[in-house]
């Protein structure tokens, strides 16, 4: 079983249920590529029943954000019209610049999106790129966001020594109860970053070697990991196998309604943010109504609220929203809330120049040598 399916399973919606009522891609008038609960069934269904829209929607599913990312390439490789294509395909943020640099996605006119105008900058200098996939002020907009997640630390009290304090901080990983009872993404970019924002740094600077204490903290975080691990974390947890995991929050806050018994933190230092993206696939005409109407209805409010209910996650227009403004669901436990503060502490991981990227692969190779 792996993480998704697991998540999926404890939520109680299945593969089955998000494709009801969905139509064959040759049929459909609204074609769409994703992984399973990216966009809960009851929202697909709420989408379709709409009087004005009468749209019938077909999904590509993956199983995982990777796999979406293989049929971008995948369909710039055929070149086959006749091959059904989706309009939209979900991507996640880390891989747009390389979908940029390699053709795979073309620039979206955003001026249908009537709700473009309310997402906060924060958004905008996501998704504006140059042909290279680097953020630029004179770029093009290459995706519209839909949600939004970010790195917490979760972990099981009755594990502690009796009267240890809570965990908090990303310092916090390196307490000796820890040896070798934390897993961590098995991720370069977010086992470095979280070790950069424990020490006030940047995730996304160039030169991780000139971050002052860098090589003793993660010396030190190795010996605490029992594994890396971005599949199978929430199990090992839960399991015993683990005191504490590093996770998405969207991945965590289902996993919190089950087992009460489990704590969060967001530490003050600031996190890691990641959010899943609509991307035009590069071979994929002029967008139909139906295509540009799905945009609008994603970043909607009664989208917002559904997705925070059934999909345990946050729609873009909630970025900097007072946490009490925010659907209910979304508010507790309010250990796992980004507030305001941390989210201006907190970072998207960006892409990096080549020279960066190959200090980065060092680091992290003599790491887990």
């Amino acid at each position: 079983m792996n993480r998704r399916s697991f998540l999926v399973g404890a939520s109680g919606v299945t593969l089955a249920t998000l494709l009801a009522g969905c139509q064959r891609s040759s049929a459909a008038n609204l074609r769409l590529a994703m992984v399973p609960n990216s966009v809960p069934a009851q929202l697909l269904k709420a989408f379709q029943q709409l009087p004005e829209r009468g749209s019938s929607v077909a999904v590509t599913p993956q199983d995982s954000l990777l796999k979406l990312y293989s049929l971008l390439q995948d369909w710039h490789g055929e070149g086959n019209e006749s091959t059904p294509r989706a309009d939209w395909v979900s991507l996640a943020d880390y891989w747009l610049a390389s979908a940029i640099r390699q053709e795979l996605v073309q620039p979206i006119e955003v001026t249908s999106i009537s709700r473009w105008g309310d997402l906060n900058q924060v958004w905008l200098d996501l998704v504006r790129r140059d042909r290279t996939g680097t953020p630029s002020l004179e770029g093009s907009i290459w995706a519209v966001p839909y949600r939004w997640s970010h790195l917490v630390l979760l972990y099981d009290p009755s594990r502690l020594p009796r009267q240890a304090a809570q965990l908090k901080t990303w310092a916090d990983l390196l307490r000796p109860e820890l040896t070798r009872r934390l897993v961590l993404p098995d991720h370069p970019r977010l086992v470095l970053g979280l070790a950069q924002k424990a020490l006030k740094a940047s995730a996304n600077g160039a030169d991780p070697a000139a971050v002052a204490g860098l090589n003793a903290f993660l010396a030190k975080l190795h010996q605490q990991v029992r594994v890396y691990d971005s599949n199978y974390y929430l199990e090992s947890l839960i399991v015993g196998d683990a005191t504490a995991v590093v996770g998405w929050s969207d991945d965590v806050l289902p996993l919190l309604r089950q087992y009460r018994h489990l704590a969060v933190a967001v530490p003050p230092d600031g996190t890691l943010l990641s959010a899943q993206l609509w991307v035009r696939p590069q071979a994929v005409p002029a967008p139909a109504p139906a295509a540009t109407e799905w945009l609008n209805f994603c970043l909607g409010d009664d989208f917002a609220t559904q997705l925070a209910i059934f999909g345990h996650t946050t729609s873009p227009l909630l970025w900097g929203v007072d946490p009490q403004q925010r659907p209910e669901p979304l508010q507790t436990p309010p250990e796992i809330v980004l507030t305001p503060a941390i989210a201006d502490q907190s970072e998207f991981l960006l892409p990096l120049k080549a020279e960066a990227e190959d200090r980065y692969g060092r680091l992290w190779q003599s790491l887990r040598a």
